[in-house]
């Protein structure tokens, strides 16, 4: 164990019955990492289109198929008419690319066919992701591109599958021939007239059909957003954004994953085709079986990380595709320098090149980007030998004299230059994660470690993955996590993967997070994370020494922050009794109990519409042990808990 075990004076509880005494040191013997506790964001399973990202309407701009069936989908750039329904008898859709095309870039268009002799209303509806959240004490706003002769109003609704109410009705006012080709048109801001019970709803777009009558009209990026997080345009979903905000964490790895990679040549996630105009977006097909929008794009994210005050890590794409396809070191220069470029864009003043186009895309001001990841897993698909000799270093090599005050990540486990740090993927079951408790206990501190990326996958020694964390698999995370605080002078980073996935589409995989059209459901792991960073001493970790037992079934961590010491316990299947707490030098005569608990360790959380949560987390106020400053005893009322014992002074 790297931090001291050497024993400190104990004092006896009166009147306890305990087998476990933890002793805790009264200042700190490790440094403690500020950015231990972080978030990492991919889009997968609809996280970002369909999750974060706040557009309401699928299949917007007609990208591609967006098949949203995970990996089994094959995604592509083909465009369809997918998720699109018509208003009226006999309206027709199809995919056109007849000129002029909204864009280079959104070259393709839905044309509206409206049979003679229409009368009524006429027009599409989209089905969202999987419906869409009504509610009448939020603003929504709708715009959309359109080619064609027509003088009237469109009407926009919202409306029930279920049985036909409608919950809103917008008009605006169209005056247009096609001679103009393509005009941009916005609803007014509005609120639904009532709020629906549930998420089967489409979103319509409706027009006189008797004026449209044997005609065809064109409609491409039509697009919708509920009010966002801190009313961003183009800007986040705000129920997600907001849970996230409340998990206190200190920096958004972004964009990571196996989706910066892409999964062929000549698709990797390319910077460029994420910032500007989003008609200026072509898209992208995803490594997770649906194409993206890339309407979250850099911007976006990183306006995501300044708005949650989080440090940014951003991961540049390293030469790798995920089907083992490498950049030739003769080949690599372009793709260097589109990293060069990217960070440029990002932190160059409006005098750079790319900082003025950062400017013209409506940002004057520079990011900071403290940390900068060079590729995603370089260890897949035989990528280990090209990164360490030649891919990692012609990155690197480049950036750090013109970036020198970044700190550099390498994707694989190797001895980098020094002050790179390296970033392991721990996946596996809840008794993996458990036996890596003292993982980083004997690492040499001369390499900085991330874990970007980590999840239990799956309860006790199963295999695979599973579709919701339980309570134990949660607590085998936190004792990981524990083994992490005890060495975060070496152990920089935390963050689990995946952050947020469709709850209809990814029953069968772990989040942190898991939304429906109108719900978030917040799993057992997202209360240890938020829990663990909310808790943390920044100030460094203190040594415990133990009498009367080891670890196992009790795990335990500490830290300072200030004068408050802070013990962090995790009963992985103890008894209901009580630990002793020594803290050295304390003059409390009492502390604060923080406790996370489940009815079982097979307990999971669930949407509030199928169950809600089991898991609970109450505070307690302590008074010392017979009157000792500094003693307390800590009560475990069930054999799988967390304890944090936060004590002032």
């Amino acid at each position: 164990m790297h931090l001291s075990s050497t024993i400190f004076g104990l004092v006896a509880l009166a009147n306890e019955t305990v087998s476990l005494t933890l002793s805790v040191a009264s200042s700190p013997e490790n440094a403690s990492s500020p950015l231990l506790y972080g978030l990492f964001f991919e889009d997968i399973y609809h996280s970002g289109d369909g999750g974060m990202y706040g557009e309401l309407i699928r299949n917007r701009a007609f990208q591609g198929t967006q098949d949203g069936n995970g990996q089994t989908g094959s995604p592509s750039l083909t465009p369809t008419t997918r998720y699109w329904s018509a208003v009226g008898s006999g309206v027709s859709f199809n995919i056109d690319s007849s000129t002029p095309k909204l864009s280079s870039a959104l070259a393709s268009h839905m044309k509206v066919s409206v049979p003679r002799g229409a009368t009524g209303q006429v027009g599409f509806c989209n089905d969202g992701y999987y419906g869409f959240s009504v509610d009448s004490t939020k603003r929504y706003i709708a715009d959309f591109y359109f080619r064609g002769t027509y003088t009237g109003n469109m009407t926009t609704y919202f409306q029930s599958t279920l049985n036909g109410q409608r919950f809103s009705a917008v008009n605006t006012s169209i005056s247009q021939t096609s001679a103009q080709g393509w005009k941009q048109y916005y609803t007014d801001v509005f609120n639904p007239s009532s709020s629906a019970p549930n998420a089967n709803n489409t979103l319509c777009f409706s027009f006189d059909g008797s004026k449209l009558a044997g005609q065809s009209i064109y409609v491409n990026l039509i697009s919708a957003f509920k009010q966002t997080f801190n009313n961003r345009a183009n800007g986040l979903r705000e129920d997600l954004a907001m849970a996230l905000s409340d998990m206190n964490q200190a920096y958004l790895r972004l964009p990571g994953g196996n989706n910066l990679e892409g999964n062929a040549p000549p698709y990797f996630l390319n910077w460029t085709q994420t910032v500007g105009p989003l008609e200026n977006r072509p898209g992208f097909p995803g490594t997770w079986g649906s194409t993206q929008t890339n309407g979250l794009g850099l911007v976006e994210l990183m306006q995501w990380a300044e708005d949650m005050n989080l440090d940014v890590v951003l991961g540049v794409w390293g030469g790798l595709y995920l089907n083992g396809a490498t950049i030739t070191q003769a080949d690599l220069s372009p793709y260097v320098q589109l990293a060069l470029d990217e960070m440029e864009f990002l932190t160059g003043d409006t005098s750079t090149k790319f900082g003025a186009l950062r400017a013209q895309h409506g940002r004057s001001a520079p990011f900071k980007v403290p940390y900068v990841e060079i590729g995603n897993e370089d260890f897949l698909n035989n990528g280990y030998n090209s990164y360490v000799n030649y891919r990692f270093n012609a990155f690197y090599q480049a950036l750090s004299p013109r970036y020198p005050n970044v700190n550099y990540i390498s994707t694989v486990e190797w001895t980098p230059p020094s002050g790179v740090a390296v970033d392991l993927h721990p996946y596996g079951n809840e008794s993996y994660f458990k036996s890596l408790f003292n993982a980083f206990d004997h690492k040499p501190r001369s390499i900085p470690l991330f874990v970007a990326e980590y999840a239990v996958t799956n309860s006790g020694n199963n295999t695979g993955q599973t579709g919701a964390q339980t309570f134990g698999m949660a607590l085998a995370e936190a004792i990981f996590l524990l083994g992490c605080e005890r060495n975060s002078d070496v152990v920089k980073g935390t963050s689990y993967g995946a952050l947020i996935k469709s709850y209809d589409e990814a029953p069968d995989t772990v989040a942190v997070i898991k939304q429906t059209a109108d719900e978030v459901l917040l799993t057992m792991s997202y209360y240890v994370q938020k829990l663990f960073s909310t808790y943390y001493g920044k100030d460094g970790a203190l040594s415990v020494a133990a009498s009367g037992g080891g670890f196992d079934p009790y795990y335990w961590a500490a830290s300072k922050s200030g004068s408050r010491t802070i013990l962090k316990v995790v009963s992985y299947g103890g008894s209901k009794s009580s630990v002793a707490v020594v803290v050295n030098g304390s003059k409390a005569t009492g502390a604060t109990l923080v406790r996370m608990s489940a009815p079982s360790s097979t307990r999971i959380n669930n949407l509030k519409s199928r169950g809600g949560e089991s898991s609970s987390i109450t505070t307690l106020q302590l008074n010392s042990a017979g009157g000792q400053a500094g003693t307390f005893s800590l009560p475990f009322a069930a054999g799988y808990e967390l304890a944090i014992l936060l004590v002032d002074g």
